[in-house]
């Protein structure tokens, strides 16, 4: 099992049990000041019961639960950071069999101190036992007013790989114009596994014949991959894309974590932005963002762009919506 700032994961049944998710669950209630979690799930055949366990713990622990059902990670943290804590049943990029827990606080992911307390354990509050509603997302009309309009709106092939952005994805570049096909919309079926940074996405280049651009997600949509011309992109060029777009918005002060290609800094600074540089991990580059003020970055290596004044997390729906957005000015087809 792995415990992190970026999550708890294991293999379902193996080294993660249904124990283990009430534990970890009821540790995480003694941390969450508003007394309500959204709990959200992407699309793992373990998902379902794992999320009704995580959210039978909360409220076993007095939390109120606001049941977001199968939703990518960024509309999560989307609803999240309204509520004032989270829970996301994801093993994100990890193979099909695993499984995990995403905590969020605040709308951003723990850090190091309230990790201990959801591992650690400890005597949760009872006032009273929570409730449970299911609750829906406005986070594609939010995400649209980031956007903007697209004068010439791209043709984009999605492959979801079987993750929760088939839907919400494909809505969001509908919504702005773009002629939009799906690939690997199921689970069941699925020509690829569930990290796009580390497939050679051959059914997608195959199928970007005849449109402008691909996007590749990960199973619960943080994570986005470009494909042109048939030729999958570097992860590094998904977040210098969204740099791009950040810089032509007028912002100067990036976060980017250490391992991200020093191009997309030189970028940054010869358009006179400056940089820092954090620790890897999503939560590292976020807690430097807010400490520095800074308006936008990522993680080039895991195909993660940030804005935090929309979301504080890797955010691959928003960041497909940028690319495209992009494309449509023309810009990437020039450099």
């Amino acid at each position: 099992m792995k415990k992190t700032i970026s999550g708890i994961r294991g293999v379902v049944g193996s080294d993660l049990g249904l124990k283990d998710v009430i534990s970890f669950c009821n540790n995480f209630s003694r941390i969450i000041k508003s007394r309500r979690s959204v709990v959200a799930r992407d699309t793992r055949p373990s998902g379902e019961i794992i999320q009704g366990v995580a959210s039978a713990a909360l409220m076993q622990s007095g939390i109120d639960v606001l049941d977001l059902g199968m939703a990518p990670t960024p509309a999560a943290f989307y609803e999240a950071r309204k509520h004032g804590a989270g829970v996301v049943v994801t093993a994100s990029h990890n193979p099909v069999e695993w499984n995990g827990l995403k905590f969020i606080i605040d709308g951003r992911g723990i850090n190091e101190d309230e990790l201990r307390v959801v591992t650690t354990g400890g005597s949760p509050s009872r006032s009273s036992i929570g409730v449970e509603k299911r609750i829906s997302t406005d986070y594609v009309k939010a995400a649209l007013n980031v956007i903007g309009t697209i004068k010439d709106a791209p043709r984009v092939v999605i492959d979801a790989g079987g993750g929760a952005a088939a839907g919400v994805a494909p809505d969001l570049l509908g919504k702005l114009g773009c002629k939009v096909s799906v690939i690997n919309r199921d689970l069941d079926g699925s020509t690829r596994g569930p990290d796009p940074t580390a497939d050679e996405l051959c059914h997608l280049a195959s199928r970007t014949a005849d449109s402008d651009m691909g996007l590749a997600f990960d199973l619960d949509g943080d994570r986005v991959v470009l494909v042109v011309n048939g030729k999958p992109q570097p992860p590094d060029l998904t977040l210098g894309l969204g740099v791009v777009k950040a810089l032509s918005m007028g912002y100067k002060r990036f976060v980017l974590s250490i391992d991200t290609s020093m191009a997309v800094e030189k970028l940054i600074r010869m358009n006179g932005g400056d940089v820092l540089r954090s620790k890897v991990g999503e939560a590292n580059v976020v807690r430097m963002m807010l400490d520095s003020g800074s308006r936008a970055g990522g993680e080039g290596s895991s195909a993660g762009f940030i804005l935090p004044e929309f979301n504080l997390c890797r955010d691959g729906i928003l960041t497909g919506g940028l690319i495209a957005s992009i494309f449509g000015s023309g810009i990437y087809r020039d450099a």
